[in-house]
Parts: C-alpha cells; sequence; structure tokens
C-alpha cells in the first residue's frame, strides 16, 4: 500500500516574524516547545493547508492570519490523495462554547465537548462495523457457495477434501482479517480500562457502551475524562481502515494517565500501521518511550524572518 505523508513544512513569517523549516519522519514527528511557542498554530496551519488543497487565506482560530503563499508543504504522493486525520481531545464545558448549536446543549448526557465528539465518532463507529459486515457477508457467499458445491458431490475423493478443507481455512482466515483492527481496538480499551474494572460491550444498536465489574451498563458519556480522550484517539484511528492517513494530534497526553502517555504511539500504530503520525506536545518526556530520535524541539526549525 503507498504510503502519502507530508517530507517537509516550510511557512514564512508566521506572527509575522517568524520563518520554519521542517522536516518530517515518515512515520512518528513529535514537536515540542513552551506554551506560546506557535506548536498549535503550526498544526493548524498543516491541518488547514491540507484540508483545502488550494490557495487561499486561513483563518485560524486565534485570529492569525497566514497567507497560503508563505507555506508550502512538500509531500510524498498527490496531496489531493492525503487522508487527513485531525485530533484534538481538550475538554471544555458546553456552557462555555457559543459556537455550539443548543440542540447539543440541550441534551443531557452531553456536557463538554468531548461527549459531541463521542458522539460523532459512535456514529462513525456504527458506520465502520456495518462496512465491516457487510464485507464479511460478501467473502462469506463466495466461500459458501464454493463449499456447496463440493460437499454436495455425490461421490468425493482425497483432492475434494483437502479443498474442502483449504475453502474452510481460508474462509476463517479472511474473516478474521476482516475484523482483526476492530478486535484489536476491543482488546486495548478492555486492557486499558482494566484497572477501573470497565469492559467494552455494545448496544441493540451497535453503539460503544461499557460494563462494569456489576455488569451495569455504562454509557460513553460516564467515563472519565482521561477515558474519553483515549477512546475518541483510538475510535478516530480505527475508523480510518488503516489507510494511509496523517493524524495530527495536538497534546494528546492531556488528562492521559502516563502508563497510557508512554504506549500511546505503540496503541495508534497497532489499529494503523499505514499512519504518518505528527504530534505537538511540551511533555516530551511521555514519549520518550522509544521514540526520543523523533523528538524535534520548535526552536531548532524556527529562525526570525528577514
Amino acid at each position: 500500500m503507498k504510503m502519502n505523508y507530508i517530507k517537509k513544512v516550510k511557512i514564512k513569517k508566521l506572527f509575522d516574524e517568524l520563518d520554519i523549516n521542517w522536516n518530517l519522519d515518515p512515520k512518528v514527528n513529535i514537536l515540542i516547545g513552551k506554551n506560546g511557542s506557535g506548536k498549535s498554530t503550526l498544526i493548524r496551519i498543516i491541518k488547514n493547508y491540507v484540508t483545502l488543497k488550494q490557495k487561499k487565506i486561513f483563518s485560524l482560530e486565534d485570529h492569525v492570519l497566514v497567507k497560503s503563499d508563505t507555506t508550502k508543504i512538500d509531500t510524498e504522493g498527490d496531496i489531493k490523495q492525503i487522508n487527513l486525520c485531525y485530533i484534538n481531545t481538550f475538554e471544555i464545558y458546553l456552557t462555555n462554547l457559543q459556537q455550539l448549536s443548543k440542540n447539543y446543549q440541550a441534551k443531557n448526557d452531553l456536557k463538554t465537548e468531548l461527549d459531541v465528539i463521542l458522539e460523532f465518532l459512535i456514529n462513525d463507529w456504527k458506520n465502520y462495523l456495518l462496512k465491516r459486515k457487510n464485507i464479511a457477508e460478501t467473502v462469506t457467499i463466495a466461500f459458501d457457495q464454493k463449499i456447496r458445491e463440493i460437499s454436495s458431490k455425490e461421490t468425493g475423493n482425497e483432492h475434494d477434501f483437502q479443498e474442502l478443507k483449504k475453502l474452510l481455512n481460508e474462509k476463517t482466515k479472511q474473516i478474521n482479517d476482516i475484523y482483526y483492527y476492530r478486535d484489536k481496538f476491543i482488546e486495548q480499551i478492555n486492557h486499558l480500562f482494566s484497572d477501573s474494572n470497565k469492559r467494552i460491550d455494545f448496544d441493540e444498536n451497535n453503539a460503544i457502551i461499557f460494563k462494569n465489574h456489576n455488569n451495569k451498563s455504562l454509557s460513553v458519556y460516564e467515563l472519565s475524562s482521561g477515558e474519553k480522550q483515549i477512546l475518541i484517539i483510538l475510535l478516530n484511528v480505527l475508523i480510518q481502515e488503516n489507510k494511509p492517513t496523517i493524524i495530527l494530534m495536538d497534546e494528546p497526553e492531556v488528562s492521559l494517565h502516563l502508563a497510557w502517555q508512554l504506549d500511546l504511539i505503540d496503541m495508534i500504530q497497532n489499529l494503523n500501521k499505514n499512519c504518518q503520525l505528527i504530534i505537538v506536545t511540551h511533555s516530551a518526556g511521555v514519549f520518550n518511550k522509544g521514540w526520543k530520535d523523533k523528538i524535534t524541539k520548535i526552536e531548532n526549525i524556527t529562525s526570525q524572518s528577514e
């Protein structure tokens, strides 16, 4: 599978004073810097540039205007073919979010921005499951037809028996492959939540719920902020369906348990081996577990504009 990824980001006159020249690794990139150093602005510029795919003016959340003709992103592959996933897991209460529609605020179980994100993701999860189910049904029909043709023979021989065995094994393998990343996701979530005695389950509509040690059902909106954040991150990765994806993450370690922080990159790559990770953080220590050589200091890629 051909991997499209960002090779280099060049920006001139960020905040009217800084030039940025950043060479990126195809797999993992961790950008560190102090608060206010421009990390989050940089990742939003990348997001907007790739999303728009053409020269326009980017209006960023912090009202910094950056013209795209001062921004250059070199890629391996056509930028129009890049699959982009932006993950932001900061938790803000809905009463402080004027831009969110009133119908979200009226729902009693949606109290934070993370809840709104989760509601969308649960729908994406159900669509993901439906696609997996349809693929599995197509494979099953094709194999079952061949199996019936052999089984319906009045007289069979050793070759037929071996062919039947081969078909059954191949059918099982392909079905397992179709659900491999779904099962890996469930396994990871159950492992992460084991300390709080929660396990993942599903309601009658295939929406994600949880069961506690008393078998009581819990909605995703009843999880802690850290649990919601890891669920959002891993669900976002899963629904990319292992396609080549650029995953942008803004301080993903916020509210996550230290053990979860240390294993975060490994968990993401277990669900999508074809992704390029671009992470900005001010807590580089949590990514030292095997990724120290992927850490870049923002002061090492910035210079004063002329």
